[in-house]
């Protein structure tokens, strides 16, 4: 039996359907969720926190990991059927931002993002002597945390996303515009990979141009 309400099964729908890697990573898959409710409460629209817990690497949605991790199956179909019933209801935009963060950084550097929260770091103290499901309250998502909202608003404007495409490696997430992407040789992927084994000045993403010489000029 599935416990997710009808929003959060949406949005897993959507992430399912257009991100299967980050829906099929769950650390990626709950942070997708948190920052989409985070976008929404800051555009001043509905929000849903409810069942929101706090563990060592950030919040979790407890019903939704719960479905997520026991009843995969149901879960998986659940999601499907509520975003095919219902599509309009999710905030494109919002959705392919928050999936675009998700997608171009690592599972630390995610953790490290929510962690800096109000929302969870209020309750770090309990959360990291080991108290189990520490209910997260929305009512310490806090003007820090607004603000949090607002620079990753500006960092990732949607026609820059909607244009990039990502390669990515053990480490790092390059991020090209989709002409330049096309021009990519394999000499320049091999290039890409020496860079990301040696570089660790590197933050992600890692925004990649190529210039008329075909050298690979990195942001």
């Amino acid at each position: 039996m599935i416990h997710s309400n009808c929003r959060k099964l949406r949005l897993s729908g959507w992430l399912k359907n257009n991100h299967q890697k980050a829906y099929d990573t769950p650390l990626k898959f709950q942070k997708f969720l948190l920052l989409y409710e985070a976008f929404s409460k800051v555009s001043g629209e509905k929000s849903d926190f409810s069942n929101l817990k706090g563990y060592e690497r950030g919040p979790v949605f407890s019903t939704v990991w719960g479905d997520y991790t026991k009843e995969r199956n149901a879960f998986d179909k659940s999601a499907d059927r509520a975003f095919a019933s219902s599509p309009e209801l999710i905030d494109n935009e919002r959705a392919e931002k928050c999936a675009f963060i998700v997608s171009t950084s690592t599972e630390n550097e995610l953790s490290e993002l929510t962690h800096s929260f109000n929302l969870w770091n209020c309750k770090k103290d309990r959360i990291l002597a080991g108290e189990y499901q520490v209910a997260l309250d929305e009512k310490d998502f806090n003007d820090h945390d607004v603000n949090m909202v607002k620079v990753l608003d500006q960092m990732y404007p949607i026609e820059e996303i909607r244009n990039s495409r990502i390669i990515s490696t053990d480490r790092h997430y390059f991020v090209f515009h989709q002409d330049d992407y096309a021009r990519l040789t394999e000499e320049q992927m091999d290039t890409l990979f020496a860079i990301s084994n040696s570089d660790d000045e590197l933050h992600n993403p890692v925004y990649v141009e190529i210039d008329e010489d075909g050298r690979l000029l990195i942001d």
